[in-house]
């Protein structure tokens, strides 16, 4: 850490009591115990309303915008659309998930050379076998889950303030 905090980084701690890595942090923010997750779903919502999160970075490591199938009828509900589901699946991710491409304004393979993808938006399959299945990018579906987990949200259960909380989504 003494190494890190010489190039110049800031060691930011998290937790109820100030001892141990939390003495000699840049910034203490005490919280109440086993309310940390709340902590980061709102700081997360304060990323995202403030468009303070790297889009590239979102597009090529993450499954951000891989489609989510969201039609309750179907096998495959709530699961990443793929271009083909196989029989028995062994333990490793296949790259057959797709993207909806803001050129062509259809679905891709994701990662598809050219292709970009939607991270927001709600669009319907128009063929194969999940045609006319309503589907999301997996980052549309972040940004829904944590639209009402405001700072102000936060501060309630974690006792953190909320000034502190939007100022940690800065950090």
């Amino acid at each position: 850490i003494s190494k890190f905090k010489r190039d110049g980084g800031r060691f930011v701690s998290v937790n109820p009591v100030r001892t141990g890595y939390s003495a000699i942090a840049d910034e203490w923010v005490p919280i109440r115990p086993g309310t940390d997750g709340a902590f980061l779903l709102a700081v997360i919502h304060e990323i995202l309303a403030k468009g303070l999160y790297d889009r590239d970075f979102v597009v090529q490591y993450s499954n951000g915008g891989e489609l989510v199938n969201l039609d309750a009828a179907h096998d495959e509900y709530g699961m990443f659309v793929r271009t083909e589901v196989p029989q028995e699946e062994a333990c490793y991710d296949p790259q057959n998930k797709l993207w909806w491409d803001r050129h062509t304004n259809r679905p891709v393979l994701s990662h598809a050379p050219g292709a970009d993808p939607f991270l927001l938006g709600e669009f319907t399959l128009p063929d194969g076998e999940h045609q006319g299945s309503k589907v999301k990018p997996a980052f549309a579906l972040l940004a829904e889950r944590v639209r009402t987990c405001t700072p102000e949200w936060a501060e309630g259960i974690t006792g953190v303030p909320a000034a502190r909380i939007e100022q940690a989504a800065e950090w």
